[in-house]
């Protein structure tokens, strides 16, 4: 579902691009602390914006705007309500100090409630919740929303000539996921369940390599999932791994109308191979069985590349990304990828592969928590793109 894919990034943009919004407005400050609202935005090392004061010290759900940069959907507006909880024990010092060793920095948790329009009429409702308890051996994460998505699908046909259409899905879907930590590990162990009520409305006749789609269908699933998370942040890393390899069967068990298997792995590495220079890679591989439906399989994702456009039974992707801190605030980045689907129709083999890639730039926005902002520009196969980026831009 694109709004679940897309739901990490969104909540970062959420909470960090529409701050600076919010904080430009002067009916969020009360009377008389303009001084202390000017020394939260700066940094005591050097003088520079720095958000992690204001995020430590918030109190209440703050009102954001933020933009949606997708180019699947179109560009648009998103509205959001987030609220930032501080771990136990975490002061604001002590994270900053953290940062500056290099140390692995604590895990916040966040709640957010948003809702967005793009120019191509998609719209979409929803709220969640990351959660991070128990010191960091457990966590939590529960998204539900409503929404409408213009979306289109390329694929090739027998003869080898590419089509594509246009199709809309509208419709609910819910996600909870659970994770334990190993003791004295940085492995995780959980599951993950998934239930999705969509309507899909498409031109049946343009449909060479699927199949006939229930226009009206429900989709669950259960999973399980093993984790293993060494970076130093989980907002922009300079170090560590990050990998989840899950296995989920989707069932009428678990309230759904389609029955197959599907497993995913997504990992990524991060690497300072000098003072000013982190080198950093991305894989991510996925599979499915007979019986699922076109909007339910796993396609490329990566910048300069619109989601839910390369869809597959098969899906594969490589990408790495080098970013150079010109100073301890600003850095330039590059990226590339290639990307590789393949589907099948009357025994025979039909795959496509599509690369992107890109330059931009990031600003450290909060020290004490790890969080670079900034935009990305994209080029491939389908044009040129643009994406305002926080944290990783890697969902």
């Amino acid at each position: 579902m694109p709004t679940a894919r897309r739901s990490s990034n969104r909540l970062l943009l959420a909470l960090f691009v529409g701050l600076l919004a919010s904080l430009a407005d002067p009916a969020t400050h009360a009377s008389g602390q303009e001084g202390g609202v000017r020394e939260r935005l700066k940094d005591p090392q050097d003088g520079r914006l720095d958000l992690s004061a204001w995020l430590a010290e918030a109190h209440g759900f703050l009102p954001m705007i933020s933009l949606i940069t997708e180019p699947a959907v179109d560009y648009g507006v998103a509205g959001a309500a987030a609220f930032f909880h501080r771990p136990p024990g975490w002061t604001l010092e002590g994270a900053r100090e953290a940062f500056n060793r290099g140390e692995m920095l604590q895990t916040p948790s966040v709640s957010v409630a948003a809702g967005g329009y793009t120019f191509n009429d998609s719209w979409f409702v929803g709220g969640g919740h990351l959660g991070v308890w128990r010191g960091d051996r457990i966590r939590y994460t529960g998204f539900g929303g409503y929404g409408s998505f213009n979306l289109s699908l390329a694929g090739v046909t027998p003869s080898e000539k590419d089509f594509s259409f246009d199709y809309n899905l509208e419709g609910w879907g819910l996600v909870q996921s659970l994770r334990w930590r190993l003791p004295d590990s940085r492995w995780f162990v959980g599951g993950t369940w998934t239930l999705v009520g969509l309507t899909t409305r498409f031109d049946a006749d343009r449909l060479p390599t699927i199949g006939p789609v229930q226009r009206e269908s429900r989709n669950g699933s259960l999973g399980a999932v093993l984790a293993y998370d060494s970076r130093d942040n989980i907002f922009t890393p300079n170090r560590g791994v990050s990998g989840t390899l899950e296995g989920k069967r989707h069932d009428d068990l678990f309230l759904g109308d389609y029955e197959y298997w599907q497993g995913d792995l997504d990992a990524t590495s991060h690497h300072p191979v000098a003072s000013s220079l982190v080198l950093a890679f991305r894989v991510r591989g996925s599979a499915v069985s007979d019986g699922a439906p076109f909007w339910g399989l796993p396609g490329v994702l990566m910048r300069g590349v619109p989601a839910q456009l390369y869809l597959g039974e098969r899906m594969a992707q490589g990408e790495a990304e080098v970013r150079w801190d010109l100073d301890s605030r600003w850095s330039l980045v590059g990226f590339g990828g290639m990307g590789w689907t393949r589907n099948t129709l009357r025994d025979q083999s039909l795959s496509r592969t599509v690369g992107a890639g890109g330059v931009g730039f990031r600003y450290l926005l909060a020290r004490a928590f790890g969080v670079r902002g900034g935009l990305d520009v994209a080029y491939g196969s389908d044009g040129l793109a643009f994406y305002v980026t926080m944290g990783s831009a890697w969902r």
